[in-house]
């Protein structure tokens, strides 16, 4: 649900006022279906209880053309400002890669520093695993799972990419590449 409430609140964020349909809208012109595991249904779920838990408020529409199905619009809260900040940090040190996604889509609501501090910790974290998984016993005819080669060369395989992947994205944005909060309007002061 985190990688849900994540892209809502951000959708939300980018907008300003948002209704249910336009947020609908944006994750699926983006093609977020194709880089997350969002379904539809989940948007307008996490709409309802983003609005229960105090993150987004419902306002008053001044559009006098139906958007869609809902005529409900929603604006973030402080909390919500709050917990979009607290799960895109997380999203960005994430080694789950369709978190890392919705990390990497909203990174630029952030100043540039800061997202650079937070992908040197994943990067590090990512370096602390493959290190461990070295370490593990393999057996050439395993006894259980943890000892199977293919598993643990799976994920040693896996990190050591999501290393590299890592270590590109912080030398593109050290280089200057895309605009972030500290830079531009709209978004997330830390």
């Amino acid at each position: 649900m985190s990688t849900v409430r994540l892209l809502v609140l951000g959708s939300i964020l980018r907008r300003g006022i948002s209704h249910g349909y336009a947020v609908y809208n944006d994750l699926t012109s983006w093609r977020a279906e194709t880089w997350t595991n969002v379904k539809p249904g989940s948007i307008y779920h996490a709409l309802e209880k983003l609005e229960a838990q105090g993150m987004t408020r419902t306002e008053a529409s001044n559009d006098q053309v139906k958007l869609g199905p809902s005529r409900t619009e929603y604006s973030i809260t402080a909390a919500g400002k709050a917990e979009f900040e607290s799960l895109l940090e997380s999203a960005l040190q994430n080694f789950e890669i369709q978190t890392f996604a919705v990390g990497i889509a909203y990174m630029d609501m952030l100043p540039r520093p800061h997202v650079i501090r937070l992908l040197q910790n994943r990067a590090s974290a990512l370096k602390e695993s493959a290190a461990f998984l070295t370490t593990l016993p393999t057996e050439e005819m395993p006894t259980d799972p943890s000892k199977h080669p293919e598993l643990v060369g799976l994920w040693k395989n896996y990190l050591e990419s999501e290393i590299a992947n890592t270590l590109r994205l912080i030398h593109s944005i050290e280089s200057g590449k895309y605009a972030f909060a500290d830079e531009q309007r709209g978004g997330i002061e830390s």
